[in-house]
């Protein structure tokens, strides 16, 4: 096996002109948080000194369009099974005929995949992408340190992410950069006729905004079971959850049980999230691990207080009590206290969303993030 890696390594022969050409492979292209980071971390790439190219394993999505439109090639495999062993043999033929220099996964299909048809393809250099502290799936963590000797680099989206990988990767840390999320901070709010109108609720009923998957992970009992407290002492709160996933039928359960029905608002997937924020007076973020929250950052950008659970992300993210407020993740207790100070303090509530939105516009957004990926990959060349 080793031999014939080695002598698929001798037959590649990248082109040495510029610009250098680079491949991205990921799992899927439907609008979400680690699809969103790739488009706008590509997207920014110097195309006088890189020229990319988009793999996607499955049939595509609605972002497939979005790259092209900024003259970036997407190819898609099409498959329906995440258990099609052909996208191996697709992907590396499709590499051999790009012959890039370095090949990055994104999510754990595309990390997977990318590494060993890129090792099979002899690209010089493979990258693989972590998006978030798996903790649910250990097989993911299994596979992950199987195939590790196929990857030169790992490049991970926060601190507590890092950690998580250093421990359970058994990786060098010489072998891991850290490069957070970013944000667009010329982002312009589209038209809106005004939630509480939609919802049917009062003018002066205060709005707590979550956003997520309805899964586990995102820790929403938790925060239903907070509100539902706050909710018997504080009359004009309204919870508004986004999102959809494997919890809804439990989560309206929970709603029906305490009779929340004209507290507590499921959404549905909706796109325009920022002009929710806008348009609320707290986001809080239950969750029980994470990556880097995506979701903190543009809440951040929209002068929106925070609260957060301490999970992989938030330290990158938010100082407690100076930017937002960061309490223990399950705890019902903490969460329900934290939501009380900053329903009650506005004030309070308010200097932290200043500091917040200070913090992100100055170190976190996709200018930044782009040029830290072009950091890496030309040190990487240079290495190689």
């Amino acid at each position: 096996m080793l031999k014939d890696e080695l002598s698929q390594k001798d037959e590649f022969h990248p082109r040495e002109t510029s610009p250098v050409r680079i491949a991205f492979c990921i799992t899927e292209l439907d609008p979400g948080g680690a699809e969103w980071a790739l488009f706008h971390i590509v997207s920014r790439l110097d195309r006088n000194k890189w020229t990319p190219q988009v793999y996607c394993l499955s049939s595509g999505g609605e972002l497939v369009s979005r790259f092209e439109e900024q003259g970036i090639p997407v190819k898609c495999y099409g498959a329906k099974s995440r258990r099609d062993l052909k996208v191996f043999r697709w992907l590396e033929a499709e590499l051999r005929k790009f012959s890039p220099r370095i090949v990055q996964g994104f999510l754990f299909h595309g990390n997977i995949v990318s590494r060993i048809a890129g090792s099979r393809a002899g690209v010089p250099i493979r990258l693989a992408g972590h998006r978030v502290a798996e903790r649910e799936r250990r097989w993911h963590l299994w596979v992950d340190r199987l195939t590790k000797r196929f990857v030169q680099h790992h490049v991970c989206v926060s601190s507590g992410v890092a950690k998580f990988l250093l421990k359970k990767l058994r990786i060098e840390t010489s072998q891991l950069t850290v490069i957070p999320n970013g944000i667009d901070p010329e982002f312009k709010l589209g038209s809106f006729g005004g939630l509480r109108e939609e919802l049917g609720l009062e003018p002066q009923t205060r709005i707590i905004l979550a956003v997520g998957r309805l899964h586990r992970q995102k820790g929403f009992k938790t925060l239903l079971e907070a509100f539902r407290k706050n909710a018997q002492e504080l009359a004009d709160i309204h919870l508004v959850v986004v999102g959809e996933g494997p919890e809804r039928a439990s989560i309206e359960a929970f709603v029906d049980r305490y009779s929340l029905h004209g507290r507590v608002t499921l959404t549905g997937f909706r796109p325009d999230i920022p002009e929710l924020m806008s348009e609320s007076d707290l986001f809080v973020l239950s969750s029980l691990w994470e990556g880097m929250p995506n979701v903190v950052l543009q809440a951040m950008l929209m002068h929106l207080p925070v609260i957060v659970t301490d999970v992989e992300g938030v330290a990158d993210l938010i100082t407690n009590g100076v930017s937002g407020r960061i309490v223990k993740p399950g705890s019902i207790k903490d969460l329900r206290t934290a939501m009380q100070e900053f329903l009650v303090d506005d004030t309070a509530a308010q200097e932290m969303a200043t500091n917040a939105k200070a913090i992100v516009v100055k170190e976190f957004t996709w200018d930044r993030a782009a040029g830290e990926y072009d950091q890496l990959y030309q040190s990487l060349i240079e290495k190689a």
